[in-house]
């Protein structure tokens, strides 16, 4: 017979866990990426992301100068061991500046909006003001709703 009760305390532990390590990545991936940022000269990152229909993808990614002009964002390796996340622990593959923007994208919803591309999805963007050095995901989470109303005559 299933302890539907010890199920649902393993899944909260795993849960638990989870969201301990992701964190940590997403610390990592701050660390590693923020200099290259800065070394390329790029001023702000805007990561473009929408999800629906239980699929979801960052859509684009765009590397702006100081003036606001968009800039290619730069082909530059992280470092052997400078963002190693638990999936990576060990790889001897490097992982490029672009990839890991993109892989930070993908932790920040898991962490804040986890099932961001579930049925009607969310759409937004992650923001990387250098100068200021921050980063903030803003989403717009999609819903179906409907207002119903029962009147007896």
């Amino acid at each position: 017979m299933i302890d539907i009760e010890a199920l649902m305390a393993d899944f909260a532990v795993r849960q638990a866990e989870r969201q301990v390590q992701v964190a940590e990545e997403i610390r990592q991936l701050k660390t590693a990426i923020f200099p290259r940022l800065l070394e390329a000269s790029i001023a702000r990152v805007e990561i473009r992301f929408d999800g629906c229909g239980d699929s979801g993808a960052v859509e684009e990614c765009a590397c702006l100068d100081a003036a606001g002009a968009a800039i290619p964002c730069p082909e530059v390796l992280l470092m052997e061991g400078e963002a190693d996340t638990a999936e990576r622990a060990g790889s001897k593959e490097l992982q490029s500046l672009g990839q890991a923007l993109e892989q930070l994208t993908y932790l920040a919803l898991e962490c804040h909006h986890p099932g961001w591309e579930i049925n009607d999805g969310a759409c937004g963007e992650l923001a990387i003001d250098v100068a200021e050095a921050t980063f903030v995901l803003d989403c717009s989470l999609r819903f179906t709703a409907t207002d119903d109303h029962s009147t007896e005559l």
